[in-house]
């Protein structure tokens, strides 16, 4: 719940049928340089990660999730970055970000600053459906489904359930992809 933050946006820019709506979408801090470049009129430089969140309530918006996929680019910009792939293991379903799709997924970690005791170190693969966590300190990991268990109350981590055995084996594999991502 500490990584759910409340973000409201007034931009000029804003199409008229989303004043006042709200979006669920995953937008993180990373995207909020990208997005006042944008205001700016200036593209992000290639080595930032974030984007610019006016393409989910400018122009129509961004078709997101299942919706997104197989449709054209919305964006016009000289945007030259690389946009991570899709989940290797999600045949699609799950994606970083494109220049015509919106993240559903991201990795976060949360190094130790002090008392691993109080405040330990954390990593995790978030998604709508599903939360990964990895402990670093312990060597120890967790997994939800967080539209089942919003308040993370059961561990599916040694469930015996084989659908959860193979939601874990393909969690595991993109929190991998997408740390190493994040730390090249």
């Amino acid at each position: 719940e500490s990584i759910r933050v409340p973000l409201i946006v007034k931009d000029p820019r804003m199409s008229p049928e989303f004043v006042g709506t709200t979006n669920d979408e995953f937008t993180l801090n990373i995207d909020l340089t990208a997005t006042i470049l944008g205001a700016a009129g200036l593209d992000p430089l290639p080595s930032m990660m974030g984007r610019d969140m006016s393409v989910l309530y400018r122009k129509g918006g961004i078709q997101t999730g299942a919706a997104a996929q197989g449709i054209p680019k919305i964006s016009a910009s000289n945007d030259e970055r690389h946009y991570i792939n899709s989940a290797s293991d999600g045949q699609g379903k799950y994606h970083s970000g494109s220049e015509s799709s919106w993240r559903t997924e991201f990795y976060y970690e949360h190094p130790m600053h002090s008392n691993p005791q109080y405040i330990p170190a954390s990593q995790a693969l978030v998604r709508k459906d599903y939360k990964y966590f990895y402990w670093p300190n312990f060597h120890y990991e967790q997994m939800f489904d967080i539209r089942n268990d919003p308040g993370e109350m059961n561990d599916l981590r040694n469930s015996n359930d084989p659908e959860h055995k193979e939601i874990l084996a393909a969690m595991r594999k993109r929190f991998v992809e997408l740390k190493m991502l994040a730390h090249s």
